[in-house]
């Protein structure tokens, strides 16, 4: 049994965390308003 298991409110916490770090990743990404995709994507169309 991992320290994990014993304290899954902890667990809780760092899934949140996790989640969090991602949603705001993407918010860095695209918050720009830069929304263009690659030119290669619509190459074939």
């Amino acid at each position: 049994m991992s320290w994990l298991e014993k304290h899954p409110a902890l667990h809780r916490v760092l899934l949140i965390l996790y989640y969090l770090a991602i949603i705001l990743a993407l918010i860095l990404m695209y918050g720009r308003g830069d929304f263009s995709t690659a030119p290669f994507v619509y190459q074939g169309f």
